[in-house]
């Protein structure tokens, strides 16, 4: 029974930021331009649209289809695993090197009372891609810890 729940959660681990890549990598092959707008970037020439299209839609939307259906698929559980772990945490690590690089916290005592202020530069879109792509190259992580997790 807990192998079974164990299988299930796996499977979920793969299935959600598969169906989410491939939903995200279309809507950007159909409009380039959507991801310029949400990460601040500015396309000076059509190469640039090109080149948004396929980072960010074809190849968005391909890992997410190989992601999806490592989770469907009967033999490709782990290798999905260790994909989605390593593609997702690399995501995680060089955006997370660069937002919180940037990240200024502040901590204040006055007699006693502390004051804390947090800021950054960065958008909710860049701390909700961090937070979604270290959460979930992590539960891989985890998963491939439970030697069960075959199929």
């Amino acid at each position: 029974m807990l192998a079974k729940a164990a299988l299930l959660f796996a499977r979920a681990v793969l299935i959600i930021p598969g169906t989410l890549f491939m939903v995200y990598g279309a809507m950007c092959w159909y409009n380039p331009e959507l991801p310029a707008e949400n990460a601040g970037l500015w396309v000076a020439h059509h190469n640039g649209l090109a080149e948004l299209a396929a980072m960010y839609g074809g190849l968005q939307w391909c890992l997410g289809s190989i992601i999806l259906l490592s989770g469907i698929l009967k033999g490709y559980l782990r290798p999905g695993l260790w994909l989605s772990m390593m593609v997702l945490g690399g995501l995680a690590a060089a955006r997370g090197s660069v937002a919180f690089g940037n990240f200024d916290l502040t901590i204040q005592t006055v007699q006693g009372a502390a004051d804390v202020a947090m800021s950054s530069d960065f958008t909710s879109y860049t701390w909700y891609a961090l937070l979604f792509e270290a959460t979930f190259a992590v539960l891989a992580g985890l998963c491939l810890l439970n030697r069960e997790n075959q199929n």
